[in-house]
């Protein structure tokens, strides 16, 4: 396996998280809701709804990640919280309110140009790669496929597949033994300060923050290395 170096740290392999550093989450999240709510003649206060979707996404998928809830159930608690008004507690009736959002929201993927650029020059540099997520390992894997990231044939570990999800250790070790790359030769690169790169200095890994529109504070980020965009990864022979 080649070695490089990282900020003079040997590097052999790299893990990336999928979304909201190498696929676009956010920004599908938002135009998916977006239209979905116009087609349901919801888009008065349209800000506000937004906002609280994304709120009610963020709470119930990190119960999803703890294994409170199945990731089908996290999505019918988010609608039912979103749509108190409506008659959504038949499963099949909330799986098909949350449908209609669902293809808006697929329409809407796409990756950062961004990450064509990092993939390239990491599996250029000879480094083992892989995309180390929290979420469902089919839906991961359908947002590789669907995207420019398909083309790069590189590997996904989603939490539903790993011992447990990020920051635990065990995701990481367990994707570091996948890639056969020592977690002490590997870097993270992630847009969560929390599961992305603590998680992995909590592991024996680098971290490196994916940070794109100024998300955390200086004092946040004292002592973590931070870049603003992926083509700022550089790998030296």
């Amino acid at each position: 396996m080649t070695t490089a170096t990282w900020l003079g740290r040997p590097v052999e392999g790299v893990l990336f998280d999928l979304d909201d550093t190498l696929f676009d989450h956010r920004g599908a999240a938002d135009r998916g809701v977006r239209a979905w709510l116009s087609g349901l003649e919801l888009d008065g206060l349209l800000e506000d709804h937004v906002e609280r979707w994304a709120t009610l996404e963020a709470f119930h998928h990190e119960r999803f990640q703890r294994r409170e809830i199945s990731h089908a159930d996290q999505r019918r608690a988010r609608i039912r919280a979103f749509l108190p008004g409506w008659d959504l507690a038949d499963d099949a009736l909330a799986d098909d309110t949350f449908a209609g959002y669902l293809a808006c929201y697929r329409a809407a993927w796409s990756a950062f140009a961004d990450a064509s650029v990092a993939l390239e020059r990491a599996l250029g540099a000879g480094l083992a790669v892989g995309i180390l997520t929290n979420g469902e390992q089919r839906i991961q894997e359908t947002k590789v496929q669907r995207t420019t990231l398909a083309s790069y044939d590189v590997p996904v570990f989603a939490s539903s597949s790993l011992p447990a999800a990020k920051p635990d250790a065990r995701a990481f070790h367990h994707a570091c033994a996948a890639i056969g790359a020592e977690p002490a030769s590997v870097v993270m690169v992630g847009d969560s300060l929390r599961h992305d790169v603590r998680g992995a200095h909590g592991a024996g890994l680098a971290g490196v923050l994916i940070d794109r529109v100024g998300r955390y504070r200086p004092d946040e980020v004292a002592g973590v290395t931070r870049i603003r965009s992926l083509a700022d990864l550089r790998w030296a022979s």
